[in-house]
């Protein structure tokens, strides 16, 4: 979980952190995309056919417990399962909550009763938390999750003791959700949005839809259901969900066909990885997704989730459930360094509570990654930089070593 990673020590109680030029951050010709495609050999080859981005899929939901192919969603939440499933949420991110706070858990019901599983999609970007409990407007706020997009199916498994919180199961996390932007549906409706049959992918960094009464926010590899298939007159004729009381109803809106939306997954490949990721360069950094932002684990899930690929949320998770191309585990500098050196781009560099995206070698054979980063430590001092940007391996991390150095191991989609 976010909340044990490596950064968080002296963050969460910050509610304004100073953030200064990162001496880290690369900004010569390797900030250029054009300098990255232009040393790949093969770059519009695919990397995974949609058969094979299926089945790592399919094989990523297999092993990752907060993740879940929401096709499969029971219609009943048992009590003594939806009890276990709300306490691994505190207890994996060792939340000690006050007592008011737990106690809106509202456990005492779930020792009586099943719950019938409910319906909902959300009709605004939003929080998914740990706690039933609203934003802190603090930038490391301990409590946040992760953000949700519009559009996006949840499977509503419980409700707040105040009733100011959904319960609810999405496509890779559980938590809490506030219930003003969840609009109740019937599950056939609902199955619409889990598998549209047709939909457009949000391929810009962030998009802003007009819904017909106010923009809302999508980002990165966002679903938008199409209501036509094609596009007409440059503009594409999609689906919204808008809240009527507290059911679902649905608009149709326009989408300009302007190369920030496009029809389905962009192709799995290299360039692609690549345009996608530079997309965010200079972003600011967002813990769990607030601030409209990315963390470094929303960066990665957003620019692989453009061209097919389900990540897992956390850092530790997807370190757990992507192939490992190697494992640093008692590997000498030399040999680091090696490895770094020969993965593809594309690669995630995992070492604890960060991830980061190779881009390739540079000229001088030195692996450059992108990530959106939150500090560094120079001279022992913690540097906040809160951006996505390009560096090397070089910049220090909490234990006053060198990324390289903490490095844990090279997942990638794909074996060697």
């Amino acid at each position: 979980m976010k909340v044990k990673i490596f950064l968080l020590a002296a963050m969460i109680f910050f509610a304004g952190v100073q953030t200064t030029f990162a001496a880290i951050e690369i900004s010569d010709e390797r900030a250029d995309l054009n300098y990255w495609t232009s040393r790949i050999m093969d770059g519009d080859k695919l990397l995974l056919t949609t058969e094979e981005l299926e089945d790592l899929n399919r094989q990523i939901k297999q092993k990752d417990s907060y993740s879940k192919d929401l096709t499969e969603q029971g219609e009943i939440a048992y009590r003594d399962d939806l009890r276990e499933l709300i306490q691994k949420l505190t207890d994996d991110a060792n939340l000690q909550g006050t007592p008011e706070v737990l106690a809106n858990r509202n456990l005492e019901v779930l020792k009586d009763i099943d719950i019938a599983v409910r319906y909902g999609v959300t009709v605004k970007r939003g929080n998914i938390r740990l706690l039933p409990q609203n934003l802190s407007g603090e930038l490391y706020d301990g409590l946040q999750g992760t953000a949700i997009d519009p559009a996006e199916p949840v499977a509503i498994l419980h409700e707040s003791a105040d009733h100011r919180f959904y319960f609810v199961q999405s496509r890779n996390y559980f938590g809490w959700l506030n219930k003003l932007i969840v609009a109740l549906t019937d599950k056939q409706t609902w199955l619409t949005y889990v598998k549209p049959e047709n939909f457009l992918v949000v391929t810009d960094n962030k998009k802003t839809v007009n819904n017909g009464g106010e923009n809302i926010l999508f980002q990165m590899g966002a679903k938008i259901p199409l209501a036509k298939s094609d596009a007409e007159n440059n503009f594409y004729t999609a689906r919204l969900p808008i809240m009527q009381g507290e059911t679902l109803q649905e608009i149709q809106v326009q989408i300009a066909a302007d190369g920030s939306v496009n029809k389905n997954f962009l192709p799995c490949t290299p360039n692609n990885i690549l345009r996608q990721a530079f997309k965010f360069l200079g972003d600011e950094y967002g813990w769990g997704g607030l601030n409209d932002g990315v963390d470094c684990s929303a960066f990665v899930g957003d620019v692989y989730r453009s061209i097919g690929v389900e990540l897992p949320r956390d850092t530790s998770r997807i370190r757990d459930c992507l192939p490992v191309l190697a494992d640093f585990k008692d590997l000498t500098q030399a040999e680091r360094n090696r490895i770094t050196q020969d993965t593809p781009t594309g690669a995630l560099f995992l070492l604890p509570g960060h991830v980061m995206l190779k881009l390739g070698n540079d000229a001088a054979s030195t692996p450059i990654v992108i990530h959106a980063a939150s500090s560094y430590l120079e001279g022992g001092k913690k540097i906040f930089i809160r951006k996505v940007l390009i560096s090397d391996l070089n910049f220090h991390t909490s234990n006053d070593k060198a990324a390289v150095e903490n490095l844990t191991k090279v997942n990638f989609i794909k074996e060697k």
